[in-house]
This record gives structure tokens, C-alpha cells and sequence, in this order.
């Protein structure tokens, strides 16, 4: 009997029906997520619905326009949005039609031969469900704290999403590399070198519109468009870290003078962007990253390329005006002089919260396996008064009966330490009206006594500008019960900014003392002759549109530290397959099988870089570069050994 060609083997029926089920799972949480945009949903929507065609039509596509979008496609200051963004969207789009071309078997499909390399993918994968698992049950044996997402399962989720879409693209990188390893690595690097011109872009914007482009003493770190930094972290320094080698391949890889140029002031540009982190671990892990690609792309080629003679005196004059612009930004800040002078009061305090951190795994268990995904923020807290929150916001439904059906705001105040009051604020986007007093008003209700900061300011994330503020002191009368008040800022107007750098401003609610509580309702909020400024001012869609942000204390947040992340959150054996999966990667590209591939040095000078900046930073922790040092760390781990004579380049 002849064997039907129609007939799958089990093992490819099986790859089919995952991927149809991953496809089928991916297409509906996007297009939920994407109905329940705050800001256009019916928009947002349709351009889920466009990229998913798009993808599908184009399958390699993704692995460009993702590492793109990376750096920019968020709206979370805009739309309020913490345990997931737009990025989310473009993702499940992607996933979706790449997992549906795999299950209908169009293009080129995976290898179906398996190695010992897939052993680390599924155990990431066990590790992730592990973490999950702990983490519902944590959720569940502990109260509800006050701040909200950061301490609830969804923060779980938040964290532990950039690891299932890495493991959910897995397939489609094995397709890709199976397919053309070449054009795969072209993709992939020309989707992050765009990611790091929308991110120069961004930048020039953000210090041209608040400190300025040149004014290098005032305490102002870049953040760029990371709007997940809103409780601090080092989004923007892993970014760099893991992205800032290909631009080196961008100037490698130019072959006409024109292009060379364009690469030559990426790189001059981003050397700024570095520079105004003024931060000590995105120096060492970029230049760490940067010896790495020099050292293996210094090895001799197999074959000889013939370079322009003009090549090697450009790149010469390209390092020496480096070396110059980071001897400028040496002497010209007085910042970054202090900054590098409290490196080791620094260190001192990191260790001390180092320390602290790990003391919430109090169990043989927690060491093992982890307390769970994104549950150290409530544990911290949970140490006491050195690891309280600055604040918190929920939305509640009024139940006194006064508003049926209504929803209101509670604000906190941090619990006891006056040194953290009014640094936990709640804001919203709102128009900024150039030489105009704004005006609020808005119903309060509070048991005790209370502090109420309010201001109007010119502000990029964490930063401000120019303010208009008020201190509003309300004390309950006999009669509990809701209060109308209304009240002017104080201050000089803001100012619009440059038309092609323009400011934009942001209502900020704090608690300005130890131990407040105060119900906010129907906010309003004025400016001359502007009316209804705000959004969802009486909170009947709950958190929409409004975003918290914190000034200068971020302890609770991050462990600041990669490798401390995954021993407290997913335990010893978490971060063993961690390493395992890192450890592999980075050899393959740097001494192993995939060392002869034009990718390859950019790929070890990104992991070496990211694994550098670990030592001083969390990363787990901000799901789009932790989706994006996974997929690199795969792109790699997946990386075949070249099929002949290796470019130079």
C-alpha cells in the first residue's frame, strides 16, 4: 500500500495544530486589546487588521518593523495603559499571521529536525508557566495592595508577556533562517537600525524641548519615548545596550559614500543619546558591547574583500570626532562629572537594596523556584517602612449611595516617611495654552485632613519644565460627604516651545502628605477661554487616560540588577536555564557554529551588552527590551553555520 502524501506524520500534524491554535489566540487577544483602546478603538482596530494582512502577505516583514517599532510604538502617557501597549498589538498581529501561515503550510516551514538547542526554549517555557503559577497563587494568598496594577496579577502578566511572544516567534525565526539566514540578517538589522533613528529622533525632541539640546548641566537624564520609566527602571540603557552594534553595522555595511554618511551621523548622534543618560551603565555596557564587535570583526576573513580606498579614512575620522564629542560632554557637564564621582556611594546603596530584595525569599522554595512573575513590588513593600510605596491611585465604585453607579478616584499619600510625599502623582496629557492661568475643579471627600498638590506643567515623563501649582488643604467638615472646590494655578504661563520641538504638558495630583487618603470625582480643568481640557475626568472608565509617575524614588520596582530578577522572581532554577540560553547564544555567535555569519559580531556585542548592563540593571522587567533581548538572544541560538566564504562586513 502506498503511503498517502496528504497524511501528515504526527509530529508535523502536531506543529500545525499549535500553530493554528497559537494564530487563532493571537488574532483574538489583539483584536480585543485593540477594541478596548481608550484613545480610537475602531482605529486602532483597523490597523491591527491591516498589519496582520500585511504580515501575512509579506512574512518576513516583521522581523524588520519589530525591532523598529520597539523604541516608539507606545501611547501609555496618552491612553493609561501599564500591562500592555500598542507594542502588544503589533506583536499578536505579527505572531498571528506568521503562526497561520505555518499551520496552513504556506512558505517555508521551521526544520522539522529537533537538537539539543530546543531543549532551552521549552525550558524557558516551563520556567515561564512556573512563575505564572506562583505568581496567581501569591496574588491570591495576599491582600490587595493600593498601587494597583504593579502589585496585582496583572502585573504578572505584564512581565511575564515579552518571554511567551519570544517563545511564541520561534518558529517563525527557524522559518526565516530556514528560509534565507542572509536576508533574515539583513532584516533584522535594517529593523534596528531604523528603531535607532525613530529613537535618535525621539531624543533630539525630548532635550531640545525641555533642557535643551546643549545644556549639559542641569540634572536631566534622557529617557527617550520608554514611557514604561514612569517608576524608573533602564528601559532606554538596555535599549542602547542591546541596539547601538548595528549601528556599527550600518557604517560597516554602507558601501556608497552617501549611505556611509548617513550611517557615520547615526552613530555621532547616538554617542549624544548615550552621553545624556548620564548613566554609568549604559558607558560601560555600550563601549563593553563595541569591543566585542571590534575584537570579532577583526579576525582574519576567510576571503579577502575588496574595500573602497576612501572606507578606512572615513571610519578613522569617525572615531577620532567620537572621541572628541565625548571629551566635550566631559568637560562642558558638571552633571556627569557628579555622576561619576557618586559611583561608589552608589554602589554602596545598590548592594543595600540588593540585600533587601532578596530577603523576601524567606523559604527553600523561593530560592528554587522564584515567588512568582512581577510579584517582587508587593514583597518589597511588604518589608516595611525602608520599602513603602511613594503613593498609589485606584478607582472605586461609589457605594454610600450618593451616586448610584458612579466611580470615583482614591489617591495615597505614601503610609509614613514625609520624605516620599507628593512624589507619587497622577497625571494626564493635556493641552498646553501658551499664556493662559489654568483653573481647576474638581468634588473631594476625605476622613482626615489632607494635602492635595496640583499643578500644570511642561513635562516630558519624568521630568518637568515651567509648572503652574497649588496646594489645596482640605479638612472634612462635621458632615461627611462629597465638597465641590475650585481653584487657579499659581505661576507664569507655560510656553508652547519650538514649533518643530514642541513642550507638551500634564495635570499632576499628589498627596502631599505621610498617611493621605482623598476621593477625587468630576474633575474639570480650564485654561482662558478652553474648557473641558480633560478626559475621563469623573473615572467611568476607570484608569483610562490617566498615568502615574514617580519622582526620584524607585526602590520597590526594580532590583535593579538582571540576574537578582530572575533568582527572586522565577528562582535558582530559572536562572540557570537563563544563563544556559545567554551563555549559548553568545558562544555560538562569538567562537561557535554561527561565528562566519555577517550578524554575528553585532549579535555577541548586543548579548555581551545586555548581559553587562544586567550587572547594574533590571531588565525582565520592561517587556519591550525584554522582548527584544530575547528575540536576539534566539536570533542567535538559531543563528546556522554559513554555507560558504564569510563576508568581512
Amino acid at each position: 500500500m502506498s503511503a498517502n502524501p496528504e497524511i501528515l506524520p504526527g509530529p508535523a500534524r502536531g506543529r500545525k495544530t499549535a500553530s493554528a491554535l497559537a494564530a487563532l489566540g493571537c488574532a483574538g487577544l489583539g483584536l480585543w486589546l485593540a477594541w478596548q483602546h481608550p484613545l480610537a478603538p475602531v482605529l486602532v482596530s483597523s490597523a491591527l487588521v491591516a498589519w496582520l494582512l500585511a504580515a501575512w502577505r509579506w512574512p518576513g516583514l516583521w522581523l524588520a518593523v519589530v525591532p523598529a517599532a520597539v523604541p516608539l510604538l507606545s501611547l501609555a502617557p496618552w491612553t493609561g495603559w501599564i500591562a500592555a501597549d500598542e507594542s502588544d498589538l503589533l506583536l499578536l498581529a505579527a505572531l498571528a499571521a506568521g503562526h497561520a501561515r505555518l499551520a496552513l503550510g504556506q512558505g517555508a516551514p521551521a526544520p522539522a529536525c529537533r537538537d539539543w538547542r530546543d531543549a532551552l526554549p521549552a525550558l524557558l517555557g516551563l520556567s515561564l508557566l512556573a512563575g505564572l503559577a506562583l505568581a496567581w497563587t501569591d496574588a491570591q494568598r495576599l491582600p490587595q495592595h493600593e498601587a494597583g496594577a504593579y502589585t496585582s496579577f496583572a502585573n504578572s502578566l505584564r512581565v511575564g508577556k515579552a518571554m511567551a511572544y519570544a517563545l511564541l516567534a520561534v518558529p517563525l525565526l527557524r522559518a526565516a533562517l530556514a528560509h534565507s539566514p542572509q536576508v533574515a540578517q539583513r532584516r533584522l538589522g535594517a529593523g534596528m537600525v531604523a528603531g535607532l533613528t525613530g529613537l535618535m529622533l525621539g531624543v533630539l525632541w525630548e532635550r531640545a524641548a525641555i533642557p535643551g539640546l546643549l545644556n549639559f548641566g542641569l540634572d536631566y537624564r534622557t529617557v527617550g519615548l520608554f514611557w514604561e520609566m514612569h517608576v524608573g527602571g533602564a528601559a532606554i540603557d538596555a535599549y542602547l545596550a542591546l541596539a547601538v552594534p548595528f549601528a556599527v553595522w550600518a557604517v560597516r555595511a554602507s558601501r556608497r559614500p552617501l549611505a556611509w554618511l548617513g550611517a557615520a551621523l547615526l552613530v555621532q548622534v547616538l554617542a549624544y543619546v548615550c552621553l545624556t543618560t548620564f548613566a554609568r551603565g549604559v558607558y560601560g555596557a555600550v563601549l563593553g558591547g563595541l569591543v566585542v564587535a571590534g575584537v570579532l570583526l577583526h579576525r582574519p576573513p576567510r576571503v579577502a574583500a575588496a574595500r573602497p580606498p576612501w572606507r578606512g579614512r572615513a571610519n578613522a575620522v569617525l572615531c577620532v570626532l567620537l572621541v572628541l564629542e565625548v571629551l566635550a560632554m566631559a568637560l562642558a557637564s558638571s552633571f556627569l562629572a557628579d555622576r561619576l564621582r557618586d559611583a561608589d556611594n552608589d554602589f554602596g546603596s545598590r548592594v543595600a537594596h540588593w540585600s533587601r530584595g532578596v530577603s523576601v525569599l524567606q523559604a527553600p522554595r523561593d530560592w528554587l523556584a522564584g515567588i512568582g512573575l512581577g510579584r517582587l513590588p508587593v514583597r518589597y513593600a511588604g518589608l516595611g517602612r525602608d520599602g513603602e510605596f511613594p503613593g498609589a491611585a485606584v478607582v472605586l465604585d461609589d457605594d454610600d449611595g450618593q451616586r448610584a453607579g458612579g466611580r470615583f478616584l482614591r489617591l495615597y499619600g505614601p503610609p509614613t516617611r514625609g520624605q516620599l510625599a507628593g512624589r507619587y502623582a497622577l497625571t494626564q496629557q493635556v493641552p498646553l495654552v501658551p499664556g493662559e492661568r489654568y483653573r481647576i475643579a474638581f468634588d473631594v471627600r476625605a476622613a482626615q485632613p489632607v494635602q492635595l498638590r496640583v499643578l500644570v506643567c511642561e513635562r516630558h515623563l519624568l521630568y518637568e519644565g515651567g509648572c503652574q501649582r497649588r496646594l489645596v488643604v482640605y479638612r472634612p467638615g462635621a458632615e461627611p460627604g462629597w465638597v465641590r472646590l475650585e481653584a487657579s494655578l499659581l505661576g507664569p504661563p507655560l510656553q508652547a516651545g519650538a514649533s518643530w520641538a514642541p513642550r507638551r504638558a500634564s495635570l499632576e495630583l499628589a498627596v502631599a502628605r505621610p498617611g493621605g487618603v482623598v476621593d477625587i470625582d468630576n474633575l474639570q480643568l480650564s485654561a482662558g477661554p478652553r474648557t473641558a481640557l480633560l478626559r475621563n475626568g469623573g473615572f467611568e472608565q476607570g484608569m483610562a487616560r490617566w498615568y502615574p509617575v514617580v519622582d526620584a524614588y524607585f526602590l520597590p520596582w526594580h532590583i535593579d540588577n538582571l540576574y537578582l530578577e530572575w533568582l527572586i522572581e522565577r528562582g535558582a532554577l530559572g536562572l540557570l536555564v537563563f544563563l544556559g540560553a545567554a551563555g549559548t547564544a553568545l558562544w555560538r555567535v562569538s567562537f561557535g557554529a554561527a561565528r562566519g555569519q555577517p550578524a554575528a559580531p553585532y549579535l555577541a556585542a548586543a548579548l555581551a551588552g545586555g548581559c553587562a548592563l544586567g550587572l547594574v540593571s533590571s531588565v525582565m522587567d520592561m517587556p519591550r527590551v525584554a522582548f527584544l533581548f530575547l528575540l536576539l538572544l534566539f536570533f542567535a541560538l538559531y543563528l546556522p553555520r554559513p554555507s560558504g566564504p564569510s563576508p568581512s562586513g
